[in-house]
């Protein structure tokens, strides 16, 4: 359902007439054609980086997957806003837009300004650093991703801290 309460359509396409709701407290649900319904599911993409518009997954609290949707580009209308709300809250991945400071000792402690402010993290290995065509991805010991869209866009002194952890 909608924040509105409304009943959201099935996706064009989908196999036997499935429809996702939201729940009041924020949930996802599951409602096969058959009207089994399956509490609180997640909504993965099948390939985040290198295809964000690509397939993605309904995948029950048990790890079972539901659905496939073949191209969420595909995807329109109400259903296309509720996916795309669901991914956002789920892909939280802050962006580095300076580092101020890393640690010489292990863990690394990260003091860092991200698009939503500053911010201080550790980095368990140096292994936790990867360099993508899409960034660089920095992971913490919670294991909270973290990306620089540029390291050229960076400043000198970033760039440096980075060179040397990396």
């Amino acid at each position: 359902m909608t924040s509105a309460g409304e009943e959201l359509p099935a996706v064009a396409g989908a196999t036997n007439g499935w429809r996702l709701e939201r729940q009041p407290d924020g949930r996802l649900n599951f409602i096969a054609a058959d009207g089994n319904r399956h509490a609180d599911v997640d909504i993965r993409r099948g390939f985040p980086l290198s295809a964000p518009e690509g397939g993605l997954a309904i995948v029950a609290a048990s790890g079972v997957e539901l659905a496939w949707l073949d191209s969420l580009a595909a995807v329109a209308g109400p259903l296309r806003q509720l996916l795309d709300a669901e991914l956002a809250r789920r892909e939280f991945v802050p962006l580095i837009e300076r580092i101020d400071s890393i640690s010489e000792v292990r863990p690394a402690e990260w003091s860092v300004v991200t698009d939503r402010g500053p911010h201080r993290f550790s980095v368990a290995h140096p292994d936790d650093i990867s360099r993508r065509p899409e960034g660089v991805f920095v992971t913490d010991t919670h294991g909270i991703r973290y990306r620089i869209v540029s390291e050229a866009a960076l400043d000198p002194l970033s760039r440096r801290l980075l060179e040397r952890r990396s």
